[in-house]
C-alpha cells in the first residue's frame, strides 16, 4: 500500500474511506477481531491521516478506535461529556456572544478601550464552536497531567477570517479585549505542521472568568484544516494546475526513499509507526530554512537531513552559536550548524543517539557496507596467500574473470554475486578457502588419500606454513609467517570509525606490548592475538595461525588486574595506593578482602597501564613493599595468572 501511495496518493484516500467504512460497522465482529483492527488503525490509518490533513477521518479513525481498545475509559468519558454539556447551550452561545461583541469594538470591561474589527479592509468574519472527542480529551489528559472536569475542556471556538494577514489582526482584537494566558499562544502559520496545517492558537480569560481556547484561521486554512490535502487538491484542480503538487508529499517521498535502506520489514513498519506518532520539533538552518524533526532528534539527524554525505562525515554540532555533544536533543526554535570531517565516519553507538528512521537506516547501510568490505578484504588475503604458496597469483584469476565465473557453483545466496562475494563469504567463515581451492584446482589432489590430506593440513596449521597476513592492506606478501611476524603497532590494533581493526586484541588475556604473542585468523572477526598460553587460544588450535609481534616501544592504554595478598596490617592499602600513583598507573576499581581469620588480606586491583615493562616495574615495587606476601598479574576472563610479569 506505502509503495503504491508513493506513486497516487489517491490510492490511500481510497483506503482511508475504506477503513472508515469497516470502523463504523464494526460492532457486529468478534472482540479479538474488533481489538486487533482497532490497533491496526490506531497506529497505522488514523496517523496516515493526520499526516494527510483529513482532520474528520482522522479524529472518527481515533475515536472508534479508542471506544473497541479501551471500552470502559471510553464509557467513562463519554458519561462524562454527557453530564457536562447537560444545560450547557446557554454558556456556549454566551461566550460566542463575548466574542462578536470584541469584534465589534464594544468593551467587555470597564477599563478596555474600544478596538472594532475593520470590516471594510478586512471582510466579514464567521464565528462557531466544535466539541472534543472522547479520545482527544484523553490524550490531552494523558499529556497534560490533568483529569478534565470542566466545560471549558470540551469546547474549542473558531474564527475563519478572509485572509492571512487578518488572521494576525483578529488575533490582536481578542488580546485587546481579553486576558491572554501565557505559553497557551501558538503560531501555526508562521511554522506550519508537517500535514500544512495552519492556524493561531490562543487561549483567554473572558469576563466571568472561564477560558476560552480560540483557533484561527483563513478560508483557505479552515478547508486545509478540515480536508487536508483534498482541499489543496481541489484548489489545484480549479486552477488549473493538477495534482502534481500533491502527488508527491516530501515526507512520503523521503519514506520510500530510505525504506529501499531497511532490510527487514518488521523494522520498516515499526520506524512507519514511530515516525508517524512522533510529536514535532521545528529548528533552523544557519540559512533559515525550517526543517521538522521527531522529539527527541539530534545533530545527526539534522546531519542526514540535510545530506548522506554530511551525515556520514558529521563530527560535531553547534546548536544557536555554541558547540554541543551529538547527542544533544534539538529543541524548538534551535538554529543547528553541522561541523563536518573527512575523517569522521557514522558508529554504532550513533544508532542510539538518533531519532529519525532516515538517520538510522543511513547509518546502517554504512555500517554494513564498512563490514563487508572488511570481510572481503579479509577474504582475499587468506585466499591469496594460499594461491601464493601453491605458485598462483590471485590477480592473474582475477583478470581472467576465474574466480567470478565460480560464485554461482559456490551457492552463496541471491545477495552474493562475483568475486566479491567469495572473498566476502570466506571473511565471514561461510565457506572454507579449501573449498574454493578444490573447485579452481581440483587435480591438485588427485591421487592422494583422504588421510594424507589431513595429515598435511594438520601438519600446516601446527608448523604455521602458509598461514599469516599476506594479503592485507598494508602488509607484504611474507608477513605474517614464521621469521616475519605481523608487527602490532597503533594502526593495526586500534578501530578507526565503525570499523573492526585489523588486529583485535583478545579481551581474555589483554596483551600488553611486551607480552609475547600468538594470533588466529577467526571468521568474521579478522587476527586475534592472544597471550602467548591463554587457554581460551588453545580452542583457536584449529583456526590459521599468525605470528604477531610487538612495535618496538610501542604504548598502548589496556586494562590489567593485578592480586596483592598481603599480611592485615594498617596503612598497608595507603602504601600500594603511592605505589601505583608513583608509576603513573591509573586504578579503575579496587576489592579488598580478609582471609584466614583476618590474618591475611587479598587486593585486586583493576588498573589501565601502558606497557609491559610499566607492569613490570610496578610489580617489583609492591613486591618491596613491606607486609606485602605476592603480587601476580591475573588473566580473569581466561582463567590463568602469571607470577612471574
Amino acid at each position: 500500500m506505502l509503495l503504491a501511495m508513493s506513486q497516487d496518493i489517491r490510492v490511500l484516500l481510497v483506503k482511508l474511506a475504506d477503513r472508515l467504512d469497516n470502523m463504523r460497522t464494526l460492532d457486529h465482529m468478534p472482540a479479538e477481531k474488533q481489538a486487533r483492527i482497532s490497533r491496526e488503525t490506531m497506529e497505522i490509518y488514523a496517523p496516515l491521516a493526520n499526516r494527510l490533513g483529513i482532520q474528520w477521518i482522522r479524529a472518527e479513525l481515533q475515536n472508534l478506535s479508542f471506544r473497541y481498545l479501551e471500552p470502559g475509559t471510553y464509557e467513562r468519558l463519554q458519561s462524562k461529556m454527557t453530564a457536562l454539556l447537560e444545560g450547557s447551550e446557554p454558556t456556549i452561545r454566551g461566550a460566542e456572544e463575548l466574542l462578536r461583541i470584541a469584534f465589534a469594538g464594544e468593551p467587555t470591561s470597564d477599563d478596555e478601550e474600544s478596538l472594532a474589527w475593520p470590516l471594510s479592509t478586512h471582510g466579514p468574519i464567521s464565528l462557531r464552536s466544535s466539541i472534543r472527542t472522547p479520545h482527544q480529551i484523553y490524550s490531552m489528559g494523558s499529556e497534560d497531567g490533568y483529569e478534565i472536569d470542566t466545560l471549558e475542556d470540551l469546547v474549542v471556538y473558531h474564527i475563519v477570517v478572509p485572509d492571512r494577514a487578518s488572521c494576525y489582526v483578529a488575533l490582536g482584537v481578542i488580546h485587546a479585549h481579553f486576558k491572554p494566558v501565557p505559553d497557551r499562544v501558538r503560531d501555526y502559520i508562521a511554522l506550519p505542521r508537517s500535514n500544512r496545517y495552519q492556524a493561531l492558537h490562543t487561549m483567554v480569560i473572558n469576563r466571568h472568568g472561564r477560558r476560552m481556547e480560540i483557533q484561527i484561521r483563513s478560508a483557505a486554512m479552515e478547508a486545509v484544516a478540515d480536508r487536508g490535502i483534498v482541499a489543496e487538491w481541489q484548489r489545484d484542480h480549479a486552477d488549473g494546475r493538477g495534482p502534481e503538487g500533491w502527488r508527491n508529499l516530501e515526507w512520503l517521498s523521503e519514506l520510500m526513499d530510505w525504506q529501499g535502506d531497511v532490510v527487514d520489514p518488521h523494522e520498516f513498519i515499526e520506524s512507519v509507526k514511530a515516525d508517524l506518532f512522533a510529536g514535532e520539533v521545528y529548528v533552523y538552518s544557519p540559512r533559515g530554512d525550517v526543517f521538522t524533526f521527531r522529539r527527541g532528534a539530534t545533530p545527526i539527524d539534522f546531519a542526514f537531513a540535510i545530506h548522506t554525505d554530511v551525515g556520514n562525515t558529521c563530527s560535531g554540532a553547534r546548536v544557536n552559536g555554541h558547540v554541543v555533544a551529538l547527542r544533544y536533543q534539538l529543541r524548538q526554535g534551535d538554529t543547528v550548524e553541522i561541523i563536518t570531517s573527512p575523517k569522521t565516519r557514522p558508529r554504532q553507538e550513533w544508532l542510539k543517539m538518533c531519532g529519525s528512521s532516515r538517520a538510522r537506516a543511513k547509518i546502517k547501510q554504512h555500517l554494513r557496507t564498512e563490514e563487508r568490505t572488511r570481510l572481503r578484504e579479509i577474504g582475499r588475503s587468506l585466499l591469496q596467500q594460499e594461491l601464493t604458496s601453491r605458485g598462483q597469483q590471485i590477480e592473474e584469476l582475477e583478470g581472467r574473470g576465474v574466480l567470478a565465473k565460480l560464485a554461482p557453483e559456490l551457492d552463496l545466496g541471491k545477495e552474493l554475486r562475483g568475486a566479491d562475494s567469495i572473498y566476502e563469504a570466506i571473511g565471514a567463515g561461510l565457506i572454507a578457502v579449501e573449498r574454493v581451492l578444490d573447485r579452481l584446482a581440483p587435480s591438485t589432489e588427485e591421487g592422494q588419500s583422504n588421510d594424507s590430506n589431513l595429515l598435511r593440513r594438520v601438519f600446516r596449521r601446527v608448523s604455521g606454513r602458509k598461514a599469516g597476513g599476506r594479503g592485507w592492506p598494508g602488509l607484504s606478501a611474507s608477513e605474517g609467517i614464521a621469521g616475519s611476524p605481523i608487527i602490532v603497532n597503533r594502526g593495526r590494533s586500534e578501530s578507526h570509525g565503525a570499523g573492526a581493526p585489523m588486529i583485535q586484541l583478545a579481551t581474555c588475556c589483554g596483551p600488553l606490548p611486551g607480552d609475547p604473542l600468538v594470533g588466529y585468523f577467526v571468521p568474521g572477526k579478522g587476527i586475534v592475538a592472544h597471550v602467548e598460553g591463554c587457554p581460551e587460544s588453545l580452542e583457536h588450535i584449529d583456526e590459521r595461525r599468525v605470528y604477531l609481534a610487538w612495535e618496538d616501544g610501542l604504548e598502548i592504554e589496556s586494562a590489567v588486574t593485578i592480586e596483592v595478598r598481603t599480611g592485615n596490617t594498617v596503612g598497608l592499602l595507603a602504601d600500594l595506593s603511592r605505589a601505583f600513583s608513583y608509576h603513573g598507573v591509573n586504578i579503575k576499581q579496587a576489592n579488598c578482602r580478609t582471609v584466614d581469620a583476618g590474618m591475611r588480606a587479598i587486593n585486586t586491583f583493576f588498573a589501565t597501564v601502558r606497557s609491559l615493562a610499566q607492569l613490570k616495574s610496578l610489580i617489583m615495587t609492591l613486591r618491596e613493599i613491606d607486609g606485602v606476601l605476592g603480587v601476580e598479574r591475573i588473566f580473569v576472563g581466561s582463567g590463568f595468572s602469571s607470577r612471574g610479569s
